[in-house]
């Protein structure tokens, strides 16, 4: 069939024929999706306020293809409800296993010296140190001082982890978590005198 035919073809019967391996069907309607799967995938990325926008795509793009692949116009949805479902679906499981907690040690931190993370809570607000804003010069001075594990420890607890499973994802007891923290804190203090 050639590929124009295809443009009058709903997406239930273009779904059918790229079950079937019929390639221009599966490029026709990939067409007619392409948009959504990237902001579909987009809009996750940036929900879980990390940039992973590349392997959300992926993501996406096999979820599309699982629509394809078990699209069944018997049961009544419409195919975009039907891919558009799927397509989330995937999405929610690649976001789980992304922040899981084997992957902890990877996901839970970031860099302490982006920009952005500094704008989280400040000194006043938190009466502790994963509270502090590491903003400005006397901060940035602090920042360079930061053993790995002072930097890994203060981020996790920028997002929100517990002195355990900051322990846990680090391989580190309760106690050297805390005793990082507090080397942070005389750091800073040290650093505002």
């Amino acid at each position: 069939m050639p590929m124009n035919s295809f443009s009058s073809q709903s997406d239930a019967a273009l779904a059918q024929l790229a079950a079937q391996d019929d390639q221009e069907a599966f490029a026709c309607l990939l067409g007619r999706y392409n948009a959504m799967i990237h902001a579909k995938a987009l809009a996750k990325s940036e929900r879980c306020g990390c940039d992973i926008t590349d392997d959300m795509a992926q993501e996406a793009a096999i979820g599309f293809l699982n629509a394809v692949r078990s699209y069944d116009p018997a049961k009544g949805a419409s195919f975009r409800t039907y891919a558009e479902r799927c397509i989330d679906n995937v999405l929610i499981s690649a976001v789980r296993a992304y922040f899981s907690e084997k992957n902890t040690v990877f996901t839970g931190h970031s860099q302490l010296d982006d920009p952005g993370v500094g704008k989280k809570a400040s000194l006043s607000e938190m009466d502790d140190p994963e509270g502090y804003v590491l903003t400005g010069q006397s901060e940035s001075a602090v920042l360079s001082e930061l053993s790995e594990l002072e930097r890994a420890v203060i981020s996790m607890r920028l997002k929100g982890m517990s002195y355990e499973e900051t322990a846990q994802a680090l391989g580190v007891n309760v106690k050297a978590v805390d005793n990082a923290i507090q080397r942070v804190r005389q750091k800073f203090i040290s650093s505002r005198r």
